[in-house]
């Protein structure tokens, strides 16, 4: 399943976000596809496929003590197009 996340923190906390993104290993079960980072600060946003729920636990929760991750599963436009009659009455 494909995930957008955006994950915010406090400036206090920037210097431990750095050491932890510096350490990052990615898990396995997971495919980064693009990451920026907000020019304005304090804020970091990533797109990725997660193979499983474990997987997806695995690269989320060890930042859960230094900022805020807003997880939004997501799919492209035209593959939801496709979808939607499906569920149209």
């Amino acid at each position: 399943m494909l995930f957008m996340d955006v994950s915010t923190w406090e400036p206090s906390s920037r210097d431990k976000i750095l050491e932890h993104f510096k350490k990052l290993q990615v898990p396995e079960g997971i495919d980064v596809i693009n990451q920026w980072i907000d020019l304005s600060g304090n804020r970091y946003y990533i797109l990725y496929e997660a193979e499983s729920a474990e997987a997806y636990g695995a690269f989320n929760l060890p930042w859960s003590d230094i900022c805020i991750i807003d997880s939004v599963p997501v799919m492209e436009a035209a593959e939801f197009m496709q979808l939607l009659p499906k569920y149209q009455k």
